[in-house]
């Protein structure tokens, strides 16, 4: 009986045996994410801290609004939020809010962050857990009657579970004391149904403040050390090409190019192996980048997040802006660049530029100027906006975005910031002079 027994079970297992063998041998391989088990990287809080909205609209209720772009102070009290409503839930349902509903509720004491086109949708999903969100977040709403509204590409989508909030109208009532600048939105202007906000009065800029060009003026020691960290060489070992515009810098599979305008071009031609980055990782491994390798990154905030590729591989570029008075600051040439661009593949930075530009403290002496009203400038650019007899409500349908900005003419060693409006306009940016009301930046036509 015994041996029956075991007969009966050695046949079993053999028959599992090949039935296992058959799903290894003949089973297809795992393609895409499942082959490699993609990293999900938590970004660091001084980074999180860089990832702020564009500006803050204030709704004081009965069609009284402001705007704001002071928001180191304010941002963290609403993260916190968001943190606590939506961290560690699972398989959180939306509901899409009729867009007339929405509007009317920025009637009610509230307030709203405008958040940078294509920047910070993806991270905003990585850091508080709204992965179920579809569409690319442009605004978020907090009220003490509504709790959190998300308007994305699409429409206005409200958690079905309810977020009670506090403190909010305590804070608005604060403001009301104040003077604060009046804004519209396109809905109460010109029958326009996007909340969009413009400034009812002429803006009001810091004039006086003098950008220069920082590399120009750079110690040979600190310069010597920063080519050392980049191309990881002492100096004595690098190779030096001098031209006309520039000086080239080698050392192996890496260069540093220091343009004479303030521009530094870094690549890096090494190859390494192969990793899984994901928009988080990028973020994090491009500021950790630029701090240790410059050390200047005061006032410099994430402007923009975007994939790209290369030779068929994936990678990310992420762009960095400077900020004045909690403006961006938009450097303006000959082609529209920014400050700093950081181009990263299986996580390494492939190549780096930084236009060295910074506030000239001696230099700057800051006092108010008022810039034009955006239908003055509107007005100014038929070739943009449509010919002005066609009515604001037809020019601006497409308009998505206005904000305050500075410009600085980085062509110049030395120059004063001049105020500026950063457009977005169906998918084209444009940056108009806000005290000419000349184009001067952007997708021009």
């Amino acid at each position: 009986m015994k041996e029956r027994l075991k007969t009966i079970v050695l046949a079993a297992l053999l028959v599992l045996t090949l039935i296992l063998a058959r799903q290894i041998w003949l089973s297809p391989p795992p393609t895409g994410n499942k082959l490699i088990a993609a990293a999900d990287p938590k970004l660091t809080d001084a980074v999180i801290g860089r990832m702020m909205p564009a500006a803050m609209v204030v709704n004081f209720g009965g069609g009284a609004h402001t705007q704001t772009v002071q928001l180191k102070n304010l941002w963290p009290f609403y993260r916190n939020i968001l943190k606590q409503s939506f961290d560690g839930k699972e398989d959180i349902h939306w509901k899409k809010m009729p867009y007339k509903d929405y509007l009317k509720c920025h009637d009610k004491p509230s307030v709203v962050f405008e958040v940078a086109k294509g920047t910070y949708s993806d991270l905003f999903k990585n850091v508080y857990n709204l992965h179920d969100l579809h569409g690319e977040i442009s605004a978020i709403y907090f009220s003490e009657s509504d709790g959190v509204i998300f308007e994305t590409e699409e429409g206005a989508m409200k958690p079905e579970f309810t977020v009670n909030l506090s403190d909010i109208n305590k804070y608005i009532r604060s403001l009301e004391r104040e003077a604060n600048p009046p804004y519209s939105s396109l809905w109460e202007r010109y029958g326009i149904q996007r909340a969009v906000y413009l400034p009812d009065e002429k803006p009001v800029f810091e004039g006086g403040v003098v950008y220069e060009n920082d590399l120009a003026h750079m110690k040979n020691t600190y310069k010597s050390d920063l080519l050392r960290r980049l191309l990881k060489a002492n100096i004595d070992d690098l190779h030096e090409i001098g031209e006309e515009d520039s000086t080239l810098y080698v050392y192996g599979q890496r260069t540093v190019r220091l343009y004479n305008n303030g521009l530094l071009d870094y690549k890096d031609q090494t190859e390494v192996a192969k990793e899984v980055m994901d928009s988080a990782g990028a973020v994090e491994r491009a500021f950790e980048f630029v701090a240790k390798n410059t050390g200047t990154i005061d006032d410099v905030y994430l402007e923009k997040l975007e994939p790209i590729t290369n030779g068929g591989v994936r990678g990310y570029r992420v762009t960095m802006n400077h900020s004045q008075k909690g403006l961006p600051v938009f450097p303006v040439q000959d082609e529209n660049t920014d400050y700093i661009v950081v181009d990263l593949f299986n996580n390494q930075v492939k190549r780096m530029t930084y236009l060295y530009r910074n506030k000239a403290e001696e230099e700057s002496e800051s006092h108010a100027v008022k810039g034009m009203d955006f239908a003055e400038v509107v007005a100014m650019h038929p070739e943009i906006f449509g010919a002005k007899g066609e009515g604001y409500d037809q020019l601006l349908k497409p308009l998505k975005r206005v904000s305050l900005c500075y410009l600085d003419d980085g062509r110049e060693e030395k120059k004063a910031l001049v105020p500026g409006y950063y457009v977005l306009y169906g998918e084209q940016v444009y940056l108009f002079d806000a005290m000419s009301g000349d184009c001067v930046g952007g997708e021009r036509p």
